[in-house]
């Protein structure tokens, strides 16, 4: 499909039949932006430039003020750091705004991180959604992109935006199946070029797991980690156990709740599983319920182009390796697994035109 230029687009009159002035002023000095918005980060692509932005979803906010003074990586490098005051705030959860102020202000810094904001800044945005979020979560969604400005919003389902990043070829298989382990949920999606044949929302993923890890080291070794020391050691441990049962062991850094002091303790893989299958299984599980409910046709595209892993608890080590031995069907993590939704949002800017507005939901 040939793209037509944007000043002819938006100079056109809309489905009502009215001239958009808003629309044409708008236009000078906006960008067409992509965004993926989940529980752990959120990453922005910009029509003609490409990927150019990844920051964390968190915030900063002084309990005393209530007010918001830091974002992304900043802020979240001070969680377990920061004094009694300062709250270190993840207005998402489950893929879902949970804290719509920090939402807004938390999208609304990143775009402006990214580009100098004009008088005449008012972006179109196509933001990625999981299925998983009814209509009031989506609701919150465009009230936050209101909040920083823009002129249009369409919202897309994540595994939509996933075949649309993956799709670099002309020729489209008949059936794609993706496993998004994302930080606050897990989608499984069975897609067709007509749309999605079956998919299942779960909870249960990557910052679960990192809870579980942390909770683990507190009850067993009595020593207080943090997320991200959580976080690494589930990266360097993964689930090898499951698959060799071999020992392996990582060390980390924690605070020992019996002196007070800082403490050096080695967490064996043994340990890790112990914690991390439970969530796994869910995931299995959710994985054989969406198989069972996708055509006999469909699965055979599947089996012979396989499962796609994306989103960035697809890099647990051993994941690929199970869900192909639980399924028979190869599996695999795709080129770039935490920026695939974002890039598929980046490629529809292609056709924005031609989507209806989002926006005209809050009327």
């Amino acid at each position: 499909m040939s793209t037509k230029t944007e000043s002819t687009e938006e100079i056109k009159k809309d489905n009502s039949g009215q001239s958009s002035l808003m629309d044409w002023i708008g236009s000078f000095g906006a960008e067409d932006i992509g965004v993926d918005i989940g529980t752990s980060n959120i990453v922005l692509y910009v029509k003609h430039k490409g990927l150019i932005f990844s920051e964390a979803s968190v915030l900063a906010r002084n309990e005393i003020t209530h007010e918001y003074f830091a974002f992304g990586t900043k802020a979240e490098e001070m969680e377990g750091k920061a004094p009694h005051e300062i709250s270190i705030i993840r207005p998402l959860r489950n893929g879902a705004i949970i804290d719509y102020n920090g939402a807004a202000y938390l999208l609304n810094s990143i775009v402006n991180k990214s580009y100098l904001k004009s008088m005449f800044f008012h972006p179109r945005l196509i933001m990625c959604v999981s299925d998983g979020i009814n209509s009031v979560q989506r609701r919150a969604l465009l009230e936050a992109a209101v909040a920083m400005g823009a002129r249009k919003t369409v919202l897309i389902d994540q595994p939509l935006a996933a075949m649309m990043g993956m799709n670099g070829s002309s020729k489209t298989p008949e059936g794609t199946m993706f496993v998004d382990v994302g930080g606050g949920s897990t989608k499984v999606s069975v897609l067709s070029p007509r749309g999605i044949v079956a998919s299942q929302f779960s909870t249960r993923s990557g910052i679960k797991m990192d809870q579980a890890i942390m909770n683990l080291v507190k009850e067993k070794y009595h020593v207080r980690i943090g997320r991200k020391e959580a976080e690494s050691l589930k990266i360097a441990l993964g689930a090898q156990w499951d698959l060799e049962q071999t020992p392996r062991i990582s060390e980390t850094f924690g605070l020992s709740l019996v002196s007070g002091l800082p403490v050096k303790i080695a967490v064996t893989g043994e340990d890790i599983a112990s914690v991390v299958n439970p969530i796994l299984y869910d995931i299995f599980k959710c994985i054989r319920d969406v198989i069972q409910r996708t055509p006999p046709a469909i699965l055979a595209d599947i089996r012979e182009h396989g499962i796609k892993l994306i989103g960035g608890g697809s890099q647990l080590k051993g994941l690929d390796i199970l869900i192909s031995r639980i399924t028979g069907f190869r599996a695999y993590v795709v080129e770039r697994p935490n920026y695939i939704n974002a890039v598929g949002a980046g490629k529809s800017l292609d056709y924005i035109n031609e989507f209806r507005d989002s926006l005209q939901d809050l009327h």
